[in-house]
């Protein structure tokens, strides 16, 4: 599945109240703060420590966390394709100009983000 076909069916699930980017942003907002509140959760449990400068799962971390986080990942992606498609815009196109931006930063010394220009 290409991600201009995701779009289009994720679209094809939008009520039609929800189709304006005033929702679409503070639905990415909630679902963003649901994914970190998980990750938050799995912390505090010592189910996820950080180690050299990385989150990593521990063995109590199980497939079923992974599901769940991979689940909000997923209502992350559907309010991306959403915000997309109230710009009038293919993910597709988005993900390749952001991919042009960093080859960009990149041969210019630039990846850490003060390269936009």
């Amino acid at each position: 599945m290409t991600l201009n076909e995701y779009q289009e069916k994720a679209m094809s699930t939008c009520m039609e109240s929800c189709d304006n980017f005033a929702y679409m942003s503070y639905g990415l907002m909630g679902e963003l703060g649901e994914l970190m509140g998980k990750i938050a959760k799995h912390i505090r449990k010592g189910n996820m420590v950080l180690q050299d400068n990385n989150l990593k799962v521990t063995d109590e971390f199980t497939k079923e966390d992974a599901e769940a986080l991979l689940a909000e990942l997923g209502d992350c992606q559907w309010f991306i394709a959403g915000l997309a498609h109230t710009l009038g815009q293919d993910l597709e196109e988005i993900c390749q100009a952001n991919l042009a931006k960093l080859a960009s930063r990149k041969e210019r010394g630039a990846i850490d983000g003060n390269g936009d220009n």
